[in-house]
């Protein structure tokens, strides 16, 4: 349903987005799409009232007055837009307002598209997004653990057994010690190594 059909709001239709398009100065709706309406209507306002009385009080104040300047302006603006659904939820969507292109002509229209914040295809792309930043951050955690700190406590293995060698010339029972301290450093190499691997082999 459209006040004017120059196939702008319906195109925008089609594509699943709610827009409006409103007279500069007053902000009257003069042309909208179904999916605008049924974002604002109301039985107590009038077509023409749904912009400012259904739009604009659902923006905080300092977004609003954004949008004022660049409207008085005719530049392009996004806003935060926060309407609430019959059953109380939250329906937010990034308002893009833009005159039509061309040169600014005086009494020219402004477009207002309604972008949702959150869609199902959206969200499966945000979790696709989070599943490969895991996988990309468990990788990088393996690489770490692998090139890094299992290289060292392979070293610190290495150095104490050649230590324990040493100490067992002067005493016996320190040797012993320096020596069981090595193998203790190079079980936990292997125990690490295992667990890279085993993280490794289930992703």
């Amino acid at each position: 349903m459209t006040t004017r059909s120059d196939g702008v709001c319906t195109l925008l239709h089609a594509i699943g987005l709610p827009a409006v398009r409103v007279k500069t100065v007053s902000a009257e709706v003069i042309e909208f799409n179904e999916l605008f309406s049924s974002l604002v209507s109301a039985p107590a306002l009038e077509h023409r009232e749904w912009f400012v009385k259904g739009v604009l009080p659902s923006v905080t104040v300092a977004d609003r007055k954004r949008w004022e300047v660049a409207f008085a302006d005719q530049a392009p603006v996004q806003i935060h837009v926060a309407f609430k659904a019959e059953d109380g939820r939250a329906l937010d969507f990034e308002m893009r307002s833009f005159s039509p292109p061309g040169p600014k002509k005086r009494g020219q229209s402004i477009f207002c598209v309604f972008i949702p914040f959150t869609t199902p295809v959206f969200e499966r792309i945000c979790d696709l997004h989070v599943s490969e930043g895991q996988e990309l951050e468990r990788s990088r955690i393996r690489n770490e653990l692998h090139q890094g700190v299992s290289q060292k406590l392979l070293g610190a293995a290495f150095g104490c057994k050649v230590l324990a060698r040493k100490v067992a010339a002067l005493s016996e029972r320190l040797g012993k010690e320096a020596s069981d301290l090595a193998e203790l450093v190079n079980a936990a190499v292997v125990e690490l190594q295992s667990l890279v691997n085993s993280d490794q082999n289930h992703s």
